[in-house]
């Protein structure tokens, strides 16, 4: 295919192919005027030529499309494209070499050019194939744009066959003489005169000769050469006092003339710095000259022998070079005769072979592929970029240039502006606001991090969501940051709460915000929104998992960190640092801080010989730590005997911080704390094979075992300071350490394949999954106007829907049912077991399940936010108790005792079930059917209801007591329940912490006196709401007889006046001794209660049914003795501790007051067997949650007679 703007050039083209490839499969590409990249404004003309170029390419229908370069156009009207990106695989293109690339600061000033040199350089990327003049050029494609090794052949090239050894006759040296003054012997250049040409480092070494061989040798500098740069050498030879016609510039030359001047030289010099072959060398050895060069990029390749090379940054190497071969013809002579030989290696048939062999086993390997790519999708990539400072934006950078081979890219950014030139030149730049309304991108990638360069990026991903590139795990410090700006106190309260529940929460409360930013992810509503996220490790995972559930791992991949290998100079960065060949140099890298170990480095190395040794060195490559860690730190050093040879280098630019890894002879890179990052300064070492020290700790533990030398997480300081003599002391294994870091990088890192493991993710996550299904429907609805507001988001019951069918993100929930507790500040048993037990379930470390207290409420559960935060005296955050939604594995606890309105919500509990929620109900005694005659009426029918409601819907009964456990065991067999399965029934022993279960009042007036006066005299303490079934009537009629005969005892009475006891009441306060042996507390505080606990002579329990007893274990928990009716229940709370008394003889009672009356108090301390504190009930059942075979489970219950379907329509379920 043929310019067609050049004719001339075209016709030669056409002549010299004539015989080779028929007329007809010679095309033209008709390209408008004004393209050339130089012109500005001509963005639209240039890409109607690219879209016209690319139409012919593809009716071409080649099998490979050879571009012989892509960096032609800049000052030319030439057009070069790779057409949408369908078959990018089947162009190949030359690689000359990427000196403006490596060379920024000589080539790439001009901005235009800049970004012209930088769309061509992502086109060559994008190539399925590159044919590299030199393995020079080959291996800087590969090192400074990450192209796989396997896509970059080196077909090298060839001198044309006019260079070939001349006879130089009079004639000529005349036409010399004549020409230019040359006489005598010469040295020759040839070339341009560019910086990297190195001319001005050739006429100060040339200078440096002595000055009889610069008399019989002028410089002769051949070639094109401006004024401006041959009045600056010509300045140059006046300063060193060059003879005139010592420097003699011959200007532009035909090949002939070319030819007789390498023919004729006594010397061929190259002191390039750079070059992708280096013709100029390559004819002149085909003409027979003597040659040397610089020992830099293709140049040895091509000269190919050593004792032809200088250093070409040493004016003293190249100097002494130029002497030698001068002074000694048996140098010369050996470098003519290598000339001959090495000059006959280079043929363009030679070249043509290997371009032919690569394309043929590129399409080969393409065939195979076939099928496996099609269009470019369009992605919206959103990323902080550079000049942010944040190793994100420098990763997302690199990746950009990788990600465009598979993509389509818009990059969204909300910052002022972008510098990256790939980026600039390559990509366009939207708005965070262009995203939230653009309808075509279907796929966006989001790069999040903890810091503010992120904080547009949570509501963008709720409002359009995309894959997530999790950089850290934890994003609490940007979260926290944000809610700052917001000046709402309560913002990051409700964060936490949101992400982790209430004991976060609490955390925060407690511990302040610094310890809570540690502690917690605050993550959970980004990996919700995420269609899927993207991590460099397992251990970033298993961080995931363990705050927010297994399920959540299939919400991620793991894709490789990107890094490709680098071959660090050593001896350059030596010299640069100011350290000696010889010297050996162990470095940390990273910023210094107490998560990265940096005094555990210390101190085994001050422990190790090597501390010792004049010629070792530890270096802290990385900014210092500012506050008490860094001045510990500094006072180690300081007080150490080699605090000369430890060094911390406070921050370093990109160059030092390269030089100092081209420079190391070991690594240690050491961690703690870990929060799911990966650790970058780890694969920079990796990369430049250096042997690594590193700890198991975090994603470090995932290293293979040849690529470091790894130590156990909690390490011991010997262990390291061994290791490091170890290395010290065996350059063969640190040379199979780096070499094995380097291979496994290669293998497994390289950006090209870490990126296509990024496109399989992100495809995979925009595919057929849940998440990315809801998004195309909201986008969806969105396109056609269907949102209906201005954030994108539809109203809460438009909402209602999407939220119930996402899948939810985070840890099975324990609801906790407090209904009725919710709402009353009663003191009764119920109350204070669902008071305990919430309170410390919320302060569990929940990161097995997540608890949410709960209330019912018209016909489903709402959270109960504000009594969860009462609970634990937490701040309110105006929070709504929002419609809580079930999900696989959570479980139902009703806790609160809601016998009148639970039957009625069938179901509601059904529904539960269905969504598959395990029902756990606590059942805390059966009196109102066993003893209905002490209840008011109709108690009795609603808990025999409730009964059958939960014995038919619930999944297990926890029990307050073992004999409860019997007694509904007993009951359901008399009274089977409608279900057909198992029902588990177990028990528990609330606890008896009263303090930590009621609200508090303070103490009366008259506390004081009171408690004095019962002090003094025997006194008895009944504890327990007044209804008829707790015995305060017989207790109150064995006083009466003791007061009687003359007893100088008490009685108090702490309890409210319940049902069925207005004759009880009635007579209390009528009664002769009130306020003076008899005391009855209807309002007493928890603070009170203890007290009297304290003073009291015993605890009288006369109820004739309890479901446990908790005023026996709160008595024996404070050492107070107990007179308790001789009942099962009791039996199996306080037989270690209480006396019984006949329930039926009250005359029993009164002799164990009289007991009790005359034995003194020994001591308030908890006596044995005193039951469980509330902590450890609840332990108990979250084991018993947890654990199917805990020794708390009894014996399923099942009855032959029940069956859920016994009405069903069975010949269906048989289908079914």
């Amino acid at each position: 295919m043929l310019n067609g703007r050049y004719d001339d050039a075209s016709l030669e083209l056409i002549s010299q192919f004539e015989g080779l490839i028929p007329r007809e499969r010679i095309v033209v590409d008709e390209l408008p005027f004004g393209i050339a990249g130089c012109q500005p404004g001509n963005d639209r003309r240039v890409g109607m030529a690219e879209a016209g170029q690319s139409a012919l390419l593809t009716s071409l229908r080649a099998d490979c499309i050879w571009h012989s370069s892509l960096f032609e156009g800049w000052g030319d009207d030439s057009a070069v494209t790779l057409g949408s990106g369908r078959d990018d695989a089947r162009h190949v293109a030359t690689l000359y070499d990427l000196i403006p690339l490596l060379h920024p600061g000589r080539h790439l000033r001009d901005a235009g050019y800049r970004q012209w040199y930088y769309r061509r350089l992502a086109l060559l990327k994008r190539c399925g194939l590159l044919l590299a003049l030199s393995e020079s050029s080959r291996r800087e494609a590969i090192d400074a744009m990450q192209i796989p090794e396997d896509r970059i052949a080196v077909v090298s090239g060839a001198a044309d066959p006019l260079f070939h050894p001349v006879s130089i006759d009079a004639a000529c040296r005349t036409r010399w003489q004549q020409a230019w003054g040359l006489a005598g012997n010469f040295l020759l250049y040839v070339g341009g005169y560019d910086a990297h040409k190195n001319v001005d480092a050739l006429i100060d070494a040339y200078a440096d000769l002595p000055a009889e061989l610069r008399q019989r040798h002028s410089l002769v500098l051949a070639g094109r050469c401006n004024e401006q740069a041959k009045n600056h050498l010509l300045g140059l030879g006046r300063r060193h006092r060059l003879p005139q016609g010592s420097l003699i510039f011959t200007g532009a030359l035909e090949d002939a003339d070319l030819a007789a001047l390498y023919s004729g030289c006594i010397l061929f010099v190259a002191p390039s710095l750079h070059e992708g072959l280096g013709l100029p060398p390559l004819e002149a050895m085909a003409c027979g000259a003597a040659v040397i060069g610089s020992d830099a990029a293709s140049l040895p390749e091509v000269i190919g022998c050593k004792d032809a090379l200088f250093d070409p940054r040493s004016r003293s190497s190249m100097t002494a070079k130029l002497r030698d071969v001068l002074m000694l013809p048996g140098l010369r002579d050996h470098l003519r005769e290598h000339a001959a030989i090495q000059a006959r290696k280079f043929t363009w048939e030679d070249s043509a072979r290997r371009a032919r062999v690569a394309i043929e086993q590129h399409h080969r390997m393409m065939t195979r592929v076939a099928g496996t790519h099609s269009a470019r999708p369009r992605l919206a990539y959103v990323s902080p970029l550079p000049p942010v400072h944040s190793g994100i934006a420098d990763y997302s950078a690199r990746l950009l240039r990788e990600l465009d081979s598979h993509y389509d890219i818009d990059v969204v950014v909300d910052q002022p502006e972008v510098l990256d030139p790939w980026v600039q030149a390559n990509f366009p730049l939207r708005s965070v606001d262009w995203l939230r309304l653009e309808t075509g991108v279907e796929r966006v990638l989001y790069h999040f991090g903890n810091s503010p360069f992120h904080a547009h990026m949570f509501g963008l991903l709720e409002q359009r969501p995309g894959v997530v590139m999790l950089h850290d795990s934890w994003l609490g410090a940007v979260r926290n940051w944000m809610t700052q700006q917001s000046s709402n106190p309560d913002a990051f309260p409700r964060l936490l709460h949101a992400n982790h529940g209430y004991s976060a929460v609490l955390h925060d409360q407690q511990h302040g915000r610094a310890s809570t930013l540690d502690a917690w992810p605050v993550s959970r509503d980004v990996i919700e929104h995420a269609l899927g996220l993207v991590v460099h490790s397992d251990y970033a995972v298993k961080q995931a998992r363990r705050y927010f559930g297994e399920d959540v791992a299939r919400k991620f991949t793991v894709v490789p960190f990107p890094k490709n290998v680098v071959q660090g100079r050593r001896r350059l960065a030596r010299r640069l640092l100011g350290f000696a060949s010889d010297e050996f140099m162990v470095c940390s890298f990273g910023m210094i801080a107490p998560t990265k170990l940096n005094h555990r480095l210390l101190a085994a190395w001050l422990q190790s010989p090597l501390s010792a040794n004049p010629r070792c060195h530890l270096v802290f490559v990385g900014e210092h730590h500012g506050g008490d860690y860094g001045r510990q730190m500094d006072a180690m050093i300081g007080s150490s005997g080699a605090r000369k040879r430890i060094h911390i280098t406070d921050f370093v630019g990109p160059e030092s911080y390269a030089d100092y890894l081209a420079a190391t002879d070991v690594a240690v890179q050491l961690r703690t704390a870990s929060r799911g990052e990966t650790s970058a300064a780890i694969f920079d070492v990796l990369a430049h094979g250096l042997p690594l020290v590193a700890n198991a700790h975090g994603s470090a533990a995932e290293l293979p075992p040849d690529v470091a030398l790894m130590l156990p997480d909690r390490f011991e300081d010997a262990a390291l300071a061994d290791a490091l003599c170890q290395l010290h002391g065996d350059a063969v294994r640190r040379d199979m350490l780096g070499a094995g870091a380097q291979c496994w990088i290669r293998e497994h890192h390289h950006p090209a394949k870490v990126a296509l493991c990024y496109r399989d993710a992100i495809e995979c996550f925009v595919g057929d999954t849940r998440e990315a299904e809801q998004a195309r429907m909201v986008d969806r609805m969105r396109r056609k106007g269907m949102a209906t507001n201005p954030e994108g988001k539809s109203g809460d019951g438009d909402e209602f829907g999407l939220s119930v069918n996402r899948a939810r993100v985070g840890l099975p929930r324990l609801f906790v049912d407090v209904s009725a507790t919710s709402r009353s500040d009663l003191h009764t048993g119920i109350e204070r077991v669902v008071r305990g037990m919430l309170s410390e379930l919320l302060r569990l470390d929940q990161t097995v399940r997540r608890v949410e207290p709960v209330r019912l409420e018209s016909g489903g559960y709402r959270q109960a936010v504000d009594y969860g935060l009462k609970i634990l005296g937490l701040p309110m955050l105006n929070l709504a108790d929002t419609v809580v939604q079930p999900g696989m594995g959570d479980t139902l606890l009703g806790l609160d005792w809601v016998a009148d309105a639970l039957p009625q919500e069938a179901a509601l509990l059904k529904a539960w079930r269905v969504r598959g929620a395990r029902l756990l109900f606590v059942v805390y005694d059966l009196l109102p059917v066993r003893m209905p005659h002490h209840f008011p009426e109709g108690i009795a029918d609603m808990h025999a209801r409730w009964l059958a409601c939960i014995g038919q819907h619930a999944d297990g009964l926890l029990c307050i007591s073992r004999s409860v456990a019997e007694d509904v065991r007993s009951w359901f067999d008399e009274h089977p329940p409608h279900r057909g399965r198992e029902l588990a029934i177990g028990y528990f022993h609330p606890g008896n912490d009263p303090a930590s279960t009621r609200p508090s009042t303070g103490l009366p007036i008259d506390a004081e006196v009171l408690l004095s006066r019962w002090h003094a005299v025997p006194t008895f303490l009944m504890v327990g709401t007044i209804e008829p079934r707790k015995g305060h009537a017989m207790a109150l009629d064995a006083f009466e007889r003791l007061w009687e005969h003359g007893a100088d005892v008490a009685l108090v009475i702490v309890g409210r006046e319940g049902w069925m006891c207005g004759m009880l009441a009635a007579r209390l306060r009528s009664h002769e001794q009130l306020g003076r042996r008899l005391f009855w507390l209807d309002q007493a505080s928890d603070e009170y209660l203890e007290r009297i606990y304290d003073v009291a002579r015993a605890l009288i329990a006369a109820s004739e049914g309890e479901g446990f007893g908790l005023p026996l274990v709160e008595a024996a928990r404070r050492g107070l003795p107990v007179i308790a009716r001789d009942i099962p229940v009791f039996r199996e709370v306080s037989s270690g501790f209480a006396s019984f008394f006949d329930g039926a003889d009250v005359d029993s009672l009164v002799e164990a007051i009289r007991r009790a009356a005359r034995i003194e108090r020994a001591s308030t301390k908890t006596a044995p067997n005193a039951g469980p504190s509330w902590e450890a009930t609840t332990h108990t059942l979250w084991s018993m949650l947890d654990d199917d075979r805990h020794p708390h489970w009894l014996a399923p219950w099942w009855h032959p007679e029940c069956g859920e379907f016994v009405t069903g329509n069975t010949s269906l379920a048989r289908e079914l």
